[in-house]
Formats: C-alpha cells, sequence, structure tokens
C-alpha cells in the first residue's frame, strides 16, 4: 500500500509543474498587462490568450477548435462605460457542414450567456454580440465558446474539429 501511495504522490508532484505552469500563464497580474482586445489566432502572443480548445497553426492564418473553447481578453477602452462587441471570425467547412449539417455557435462572457447562432451553411461567418459593460470592468475577461456539434477524433483525424477561427475580439462600441 505505501509504495502506491509513493507511486501517486511522486506522479502528482511530476504533473504538478506543467500544470502550475499551464495556469499561472493566465493569471499572472504581469500577464494581463499584455493582453489584447483583438486576438489573431496567428499573432505571436496568441497562445497567451486561447485558453483552451484551440489545436497548434498549421502554417495557415487560422486554427481549428474542439466543439468547447475559450479566450481571454483585454476590454477595449470606453467599454467599462459602453460595453464592447465581441467578434468571432469563423469559417465552417464543407467537410464539416457535410458530417454535420447547421452547427449553433453559443458563448458567455463573464458568466453572462450571450445569443446564440445557427449557422445552416458552410461558410465564412462573424459572430457579433454586445457584451455589457458590468462584464468589463476587470482587467480581462473570459470568454467560452460552445457548438452544439463538432467530428469526434477517430482514427484518421485525431482531434476533434468544430470549427476553423481567424480572429477573436472585443472592439469598442462606436456612437
Amino acid at each position: 500500500m505505501r509504495r502506491l501511495t509513493a507511486a501517486v504522490v511522486l506522479g502528482a508532484l511530476a504533473l504538478a509543474p506543467a500544470a502550475c505552469k499551464r495556469s499561472a500563464k493566465h493569471e499572472l497580474p504581469e500577464a494581463a498587462l499584455e493582453l489584447r482586445s483583438v486576438v489573431p489566432v496567428d499573432g505571436p502572443d496568441a497562445d497567451l490568450q486561447l485558453v483552451r480548445g484551440f489545436h497548434s497553426l498549421e502554417g495557415n492564418p487560422w486554427r481549428w477548435t474542439e466543439g468547447k473553447f475559450s479566450v481571454i481578453l483585454r476590454p477595449p477602452p470606453g467599454s467599462t462605460l459602453e460595453g464592447a462587441q465581441l467578434e468571432l471570425k469563423l469559417n465552417i467547412p464543407d467537410v464539416v457542414f457535410q458530417q454535420l449539417g447547421s452547427v449553433t455557435l453559443s458563448a458567455t462572457a463573464g458568466g453572462i450567456l450571450l445569443a446564440p447562432e445557427k449557422y445552416t451553411a458552410a461558410g465564412t461567418y462573424v459572430y457579433t454580440r454586445s457584451v455589457p459593460a458590468s462584464v468589463l470592468a476587470g482587467d480581462s475577461v473570459s470568454i467560452e465558446f460552445a457548438t452544439d456539434k463538432a467530428i469526434p477524433a477517430g482514427k484518421i483525424e485525431k482531434r476533434e474539429l468544430a470549427l476553423i477561427v481567424t480572429s477573436v475580439g472585443l472592439v469598442s462600441i462606436s456612437k
């Protein structure tokens, strides 16, 4: 029993630095100073803000996402008074549409549910939603996205695939 306990403790300690490094990257106060309001997914510092569910770049200015993915963004100037617009530039490739049919995308910003949108054809789209000022009071805001369907990982493609994304951001509301 002691050997099993020791093995579990040593295994946990071996994994701890990797886990801490991943979460610390998004929690350090100095990291907030580097955050952008708009993130092109092929940008040099994009990995800092693409928190979960984004696959690596493949030599293109876009990334595949899983069915659930999230980002952390800096609220744009003036957004604490006026709110901001969330813009996710995406593509639903024909191969995805042929396998899944229509896809519904939903999002939350700082825990506030934003209206979903249903895409009934392959193509390029911009998911745009208003984000209330009350969510944008801090140095950063977490945005969670989810599709109702995704192509599961399989034998040929070993990753779950949902959408292709080129950029995500919060932009000031112009009056």
